[in-house]
């Protein structure tokens, strides 16, 4: 390229800058305006958005206001509540108190009258009052010379209503209005004396006019009367309508029911409470005498001594081969000491003295949710293992029987240690648990934590099976017997499928039976009670 055609291009490239800067500096006031048009579309929306701000804090100037006038108006109204209360109690008070002056105004304008049951149907109303003037002093003794008696007033009451609600005048109850209060006291004095009266065959009677209310509360106070007569109280319903009560040394005389019944419950507490105590001194000095016979009866006695002693061994061997059993068995009770005490029964084996007696498997029995130890006794099954040389306990748990309820066995670690607890206090080590139904809460987590400590296990449809792993069952090696009715298709099955997971266990389905199998068939559980037990030894 020739350096004149260079210079032209050199040229050419410096107006094309040139022309640009042009441009751009055209471009720069619409630029700024744009950005002044911005500035002020932007200036015009603060704006707006600080009224609405504005706006926004006078509301809430406003709502502070209303919660501060609400504040003000629950205050208020709380107060008002409070007097509103206690106006109502004091209302009540009030409205106790005129019920019971209107009860008395009302015996007050009946103080004169006097109820006559028994006066026969063929007198008639006009002629009552004479009848009535010669009939009171005549059966009652009074001398009317010496204190007359005038009767205002005397008509029958309506006894009882028939038909489309039409009244009978009955022949048996008349109110008379004696002239003054005196008289009608002197008739019911004299009618007490005597009790009651007869009138040419119907039996008559005197008693007061008292208010609907009075009489009420007058046979209420007689119910309670006999009941605290039956808690060896001494009793008295005194006029018009009150109780005399001496008991604990003390006099008490009630107006309401509602106090006369709380002291009744009191005293009924106490003779429970008394009861307790006696049966448990009666325990206490039955278990003294049952020592001192067996004491008695049970002394240690020298064996003789034989010169052939091949011919004792002889005698032994064909009493054994006989079968013959020199032993009584008799179900003793006793109380584990503790928090809570256990009722427990167990087979006592008594022996002819000289007996040898070997060490024997200890079985301990729990029960299900409704039974108690006294079912093991009355199935016979305490007993046939003592005669069998077993030691047989069984136990209330809490809350059963005997055995009163306890938070302590709330939980399943203090279940475990319930149980641990029992075996200690009764010196039992190493046994054979019998655990039906309910008592799985105890037994099942025991076996888990401390089979080592069992000899042998027999669950009957024991509950709570499913909440352990077969992991859990698998490291358990305490021999167990599974026993199940075989109609018990719901906790029967389900606990067999998780007792299966023990390692050393065997299966018994009584036929024929439900869920307390051992209950129905009480002899094939006994053989297969007794052929694991032997298996055991």
């Amino acid at each position: 390229m020739s350096r004149r055609e260079q210079v032209r291009e050199r040229l050419s490239a410096r107006e094309g800058e040139h022309g640009m800067r042009l441009s751009r500096a055209d471009a720069t006031p619409e630029r700024l305006d744009h950005v002044v048009l911005e500035q002020a579309a932007l200036g015009e929306a603060l704006a707006s958005l600080s009224e609405e701000l504005r706006k926004l804090v006078k509301c809430l100037e406003e709502t502070a206001g209303r919660v501060e006038a609400l504040d003000a108006k629950v205050v208020t109204t709380q107060s008002c509540v409070v007097k509103h209360a206690a106006l109502m109690s004091e209302l009540a008070r009030g409205g106790l108190e005129t019920e019971r002056r209107v009860e008395e105004l009302e015996n007050r304008v009946r103080a004169r009258n006097v109820r006559v049951i028994g006066v026969p149907a063929t007198v008639g109303d006009t002629d009552l009052i004479p009848f009535l003037e010669n009939l009171v002093p005549a059966y009652l003794g009074l001398n009317a010379k010496e204190a007359p008696m005038h009767i205002e007033s005397a008509y029958r009451l309506p006894t009882k209503e028939v038909g489309d609600g039409a009244r009978v005048n009955g022949a048996g109850t008349v109110l008379m209005t004696l002239s003054d209060f005196w008289a009608r006291e002197r008739i019911l004095r004299a009618a007490r004396a005597c009790r009651a009266t007869k009138f040419q065959g119907p039996k008559v009677s005197f008693f007061p006019d008292l208010s609907p209310a009075t009489h009420a509360r007058r046979q209420h106070l007689m119910v309670l009367k006999q009941a605290f007569v039956k808690e060896g109280a001494q009793a008295y319903v005194l006029y018009p309508a009150k109780l005399k009560v001496l008991c604990r040394g003390q006099t008490y005389v009630f107006r309401d029911c509602t106090s006369a019944a709380c002291l009744l419950d009191e005293l009924r507490q106490e003779r429970l409470t008394m009861a307790l105590i006696r049966n448990r001194l009666g325990l206490l000095v039955l278990g003294v005498l049952v020592t001192f016979v067996l004491y008695l009866l049970l002394p240690a006695i020298q064996h003789e001594r034989f010169t052939s002693r091949a011919g004792s061994h002889k005698a032994q061997a064909r009493a054994e081969e006989k079968g013959q059993r020199d032993v009584n068995v008799t179900i003793l009770t006793g109380t584990i000491a503790g928090s809570p005490s256990i009722l427990f029964r167990e087979g006592f084996l008594f022996q002819r003295a000289g007996t040898p007696s070997p060490k024997r498997l200890e079985v301990v029995f729990l029960h299900g949710q409704a039974f108690t130890s006294k079912t093991w006794e009355d199935l016979g099954t305490l007993t046939l293992l003592s005669e069998e040389g077993y030691r047989s306990v069984a136990i209330d748990l809490p809350g059963y029987g005997n055995s009163p309820l306890s938070d302590a066995v709330s939980t399943e670690q203090g279940r475990v240690a319930f149980l641990q607890h029992v075996l200690k206090e009764l010196g039992i080590q190493r046994p054979v648990l019998i655990s039906p139904s309910m008592s799985g809460r105890y037994s099942v987590p025991f076996i888990l934590v401390h089979g080592a400590q069992l000899k042998g296990f027999v669950p009957i449809a024991p509950v709570g099976t499913q909440e352990y792993t077969a992991q859990q069952y698998q490291q358990v090696q305490t021999p167990t017997l599974i026993i199940y009715g075989e109609r018990d298709t719901g906790l029967g099955a389900q606990s067999l499928q998780s007792l299966q997971q023990l390692p050393k266990h065997k299966v018994v389905a009584l036929p024929d039976a439900g869920h307390a199998c051992y209950l129905e068939k009480p002899r094939e559980f006994h053989e297969a009670l007794l052929a694991f037990l032997g298996e055991l030894q």
